[in-house]
């Protein structure tokens, strides 16, 4: 998995292995078969074993919303209900995540594209709504000192294809062209939407470098 964003220079991604992995080998996959056999225990088994993975990409996405857990549950109902007609087509991670964007750009477009959580915009005048607000000490977020608040917020910033991209490039270790399938775009695309991303992401975090080194 790559490393966190911001921690370090932001790179640009690899070719990857290619879409040629063997899907009959992922456990997720296995159980999704298994379950659309007539094994309910093996949906029981994939929601135990994604659904943090679900509920991590919806916070990251949409920031620390009350609707997340919701939007969680929405995605293994969607699953449930794809049973008769799911194709072992990929990881079912892949397959999960392609869900959950969905759920949470529908969420993003029901806001009118407002944004869930934003970047702080001064030293003392944090801009957040309570209920939607990461919790950080006040002398944390007054010397910057808190990056990681400040990198999610950045990227609550970013469109919302760039940020899911980002997400899971850098928190999920997706290759390009799973993110490509999860985003419906080719691998091509998906790397230069990440170029995008990182470009916008480094003008957003630059005041807060630049404040580190004064």
């Amino acid at each position: 998995m790559a490393g966190p964003i911001g921690a370090g220079r932001l790179t640009e991604p690899g070719a990857g292995r290619g879409p040629r992995a063997s899907t009959l080998e992922d456990e997720g996959v296995q159980w999704m078969l298994a379950f659309q056999a007539g094994d309910d225990d093996a949906f029981t088994s994939l929601v135990e074993r994604y659904q943090g993975a679900a509920f991590a990409m919806l916070r990251r996405i949409l920031g620390p919303h009350m609707a997340v857990e919701d939007l969680a549950q929405e995605a293994f109902l969607r699953v449930w209900r794809s049973r008769e007609r799911y194709q072992a087509q990929g990881k079912f991670t892949t397959f999960l995540y392609r869900i959950t964007y969905n759920l949470a750009l529908n969420r993003i477009r029901d806001h009118k594209r407002k944004p869930l959580y934003s970047m702080p915009r001064s030293a003392d005048g944090v801009e957040m709504e309570a209920e939607d607000s990461v919790s950080a000490a006040p002398e944390e977020e007054a010397d910057h000192s808190n990056w990681g608040v400040i990198v999610q917020r950045a990227l609550g910033e970013l469109p919302e294809n760039q940020r899911v991209a980002m997400v899971l490039q850098h928190y999920d270790g997706l290759e390009l062209y799973e993110i490509g399938e999860i985003l419906g775009i080719s691998p091509q695309a998906t790397k230069s939407l990440l170029h995008r991303a990182r470009t916008n992401l480094r003008t957003l975090l630059s005041p807060y470098r630049e404040a580190e080194n004064d």
